[in-house]
């Protein structure tokens, strides 16, 4: 995901920019339905249109630093068949004072994310049915055919390299269609819809699971629930691979001030798969241990 991040100035005119979306699709706000994204670069509101409730979304990004793969993101996964996700019903796209806006009005998902956080911070109790859809979900995004790309194997080689000190092969084997953000706050229950596609495409096999099940540590029991069910996933040389990546990228993203909490667990699970004590793995990666 991009580093900018909206100046005050920007943010008024992110609310500007979704009230006249609102307008231009022809909707009316719920009053204080609001939902702010990843540092303040998105606004997500409850609309109705015509008496059917919708969610209008509007994103913003400085002209000269847009990514076409995560502007296009949510349009491009209406092409993947068989994953529980919003249907993206209108589209606007428009520049204005150097930034550049895209609104998105999309079907309203009723359930709300399993978490508020990416991390799962308390327990959480899920039915049989969830597991089951996010299964189906996770197959149907593997098995679509895509040129997008959501991991590079460069970045593969630069986390593995910094959290293994070369110990790992960072050759990924198997390539597949990933969501390639999963985690509890773009998770819903209790029916199992999956949100934010933007990132979505080719990733090494495995790496939502990985990435989900990083996310679950400081809840064992879920965290568990997951290695047995996506066990196939997670086993052998591949599936030591995309943890240990999913794991570095969470580290990373702690180092810079991210879910710090998760840090002594992702520890311990790195210090799992390279056989090694937690307390050398964070030496040579520059964090405390716990």
């Amino acid at each position: 995901m991009p580093m900018w991040k909206p100046s005050e100035t920007d943010l008024h005119l992110l609310r500007e920019m979704f009230a006249r979306a609102a307008e231009e699709f022809g909707c009316q706000a719920v009053d204080g339905v609001r939902a702010e994204g990843w540092r303040g670069r998105t606004l997500g509101g409850k609309v109705t249109v015509n008496g059917l409730v919708r969610w209008l979304r509007v994103v913003v990004a400085p002209t000269d630093k847009v990514s076409e793969r995560l502007w296009m993101g949510n349009e491009s996964a209406q092409a993947i068949a068989g994953a529980a996700r919003p249907e993206l019903l209108g589209v606007r796209d428009w520049a204005e004072e150097e930034l550049r806006f895209r609104a998105e009005l999309s079907t309203f998902v009723e359930d709300a994310p399993v978490s508020v956080t990416p991390e799962l911070q308390g327990p959480v109790q899920l039915s049989e049915s969830w597991w089951k859809e996010l299964e189906t979900s996770l197959k149907a995004v593997a098995a679509t055919a895509t040129d997008r790309v959501s991991v590079r194997q460069d970045l593969v080689n630069r986390r593995l390299e910094w959290i293994s000190g070369g110990r790992v092969d960072p050759e990924v084997a198997v390539w597949k269609a990933s969501h390639g953000d999963l985690h509890w706050a773009n998770l819903t229950a209790p029916a199992c819809v999956l949100f934010d596609w933007e990132g979505w495409g080719l990733a090494p096999a495995g790496w939502d699971v990985a990435v989900l099940r990083a996310y679950s540590l400081l809840q064992p029991s879920v965290a568990a629930e997951i290695t047995d069910r996506f066990s196939g996933l997670l086993t052998g040389a591949g599936g030591r691979q995309v943890q240990l990546f999913a794991v570095a990228e969470l580290l990373m993203a702690g180092s810079r001030g991210d879910h710090p909490e998760l840090t002594p667990p992702l520890l311990d699970l790195a210090s799992e798969l390279l056989d090694e004590p937690a307390e050398v793995i964070a030496r040579r990666v520059g964090l405390p241990a716990a």
